[in-house]
């Protein structure tokens, strides 16, 4: 952390990136560093490949977050929420950034590479055992001395809410509920984090939700609970993928299964696979999102494949079966 505070403080122009389909950790981390880098006189560009989901939009400033990066030099590229630049969407970053000297990773996902592999003056904090990315930045602020404001607990304390599951998820520890307390202390409040993210669905997305949890079917040689939802579906019902933020949580709800699946097609002819688990369950699902070229938490993890819905059905179904034969 004091060195990470060393790059910082060296730095003028900074630009912070996260990656493609920003979670609540992802754009709170972001916003939260980028109000207390700023206060504090330093010139902050904040970069995401796609759009805030709009149930975010209720962040302050939220706008400063953009799909475009507007310099070619920085003194400071900071990586939030994941480890590689090809995380970020960006196929490669020299070719939109011509220079920058420094490059520092906050992150709390499992790695087994990170991007200071490939780059001289790196520094990454990485620590799979903090809630999310939110804490870390937290962390950072102390130990730089910066006083938190209330916008900056506000988008600190939902990437803390979000990737805790609302502090329902196993995750929640105490220096997650102690940074909680301070945010709350600054004026932040958690009913209405909740309102924005969990509870303000709108009649379409509802109908949505309906139409992929009639679709939910159990696998009983893997324990899974699989559902998906189609681009038409998307399309005819006049919703996004961002209405479908929290479903797969549900799915997890099923008392019998193992684990639950929502499959997603994308209007680039992708199929996203969001997974979730709990504790007492037994499932790792970031194994199996990482056969899939993914990657992720022991609980909530993801993945990206091509080809149809039933394709990507039958290559996960053959994936978690290889899976359960290799631990035999």
């Amino acid at each position: 952390m004091r060195r990470a505070q060393d790059l910082i403080e060296s730095s003028s122009r900074i630009l912070i990136l996260t990656h493609k389909n920003p979670d609540g950790d992802a754009v709170g981390s972001m916003l939260g560093l980028a109000h207390a880098l700023t206060d504090n006189g330093k010139n902050v560009q904040c970069f995401s490949k796609d759009a805030v989901p709009s149930y975010f939009h209720f962040l302050p400033e939220v706008s400063i977050i953009k799909n475009q990066i507007p310099w070619k030099k920085y003194d400071l590229i900071i990586l939030l929420d994941c480890a590689l630049f090809k995380r970020t969407g960006i196929e490669d970053i020299n070719e939109i950034i011509a220079d920058y000297d420094k490059l520092l990773i906050l992150d709390h996902h499992p790695k087994t590479e990170t991007q200071c592999d490939t780059v001289r003056n790196c520094i990454d904090i990485i620590d799979c055992k903090t809630s999310s990315t939110a804490v870390l930045v937290y962390n950072l602020l102390k130990e730089m001395d910066i006083s938190i404001s209330k916008n900056i607990a506000n988008c600190l304390l939902t990437g803390i809410f979000t990737d805790t599951g609302g502090f329902q998820h196993n995750n929640t520890d105490p220096q997650s509920l102690q940074a909680a307390a301070e945010f709350m202390k600054k004026g932040s409040r958690i009913e209405k984090i909740s309102k924005n993210i969990f509870s303000n669905k709108n009649m379409a997305a509802i109908r949505l939700w309906g139409l992929a949890l009639s679709r939910i079917r159990s696998d009983d040689h893997t324990g899974m609970a699989v559902s998906y939802v189609s681009q038409k579906d998307m399309e005819d019902l006049g919703t996004k993928e961002e209405d479908l933020a929290g479903l797969v949580n549900v799915i997890n709800t099923i008392s019998d299964s193992k684990f639950s699946l929502l499959l997603t097609e994308s209007n680039d002819h992708k199929i996203k696979g969001s997974l979730r688990s709990e504790e007492y369950k037994g499932i790792d699902v970031s194994r199996i999102a990482r056969s899939l070229g993914g990657g992720g938490h022991k609980l909530a993890s993801g993945f990206e494949i091509s080809g149809s819905i039933k394709e990507s059905a039958e290559k996960i179904r053959k994936a978690l079966l290889e899976i359960k034969k290799c631990d035999k």
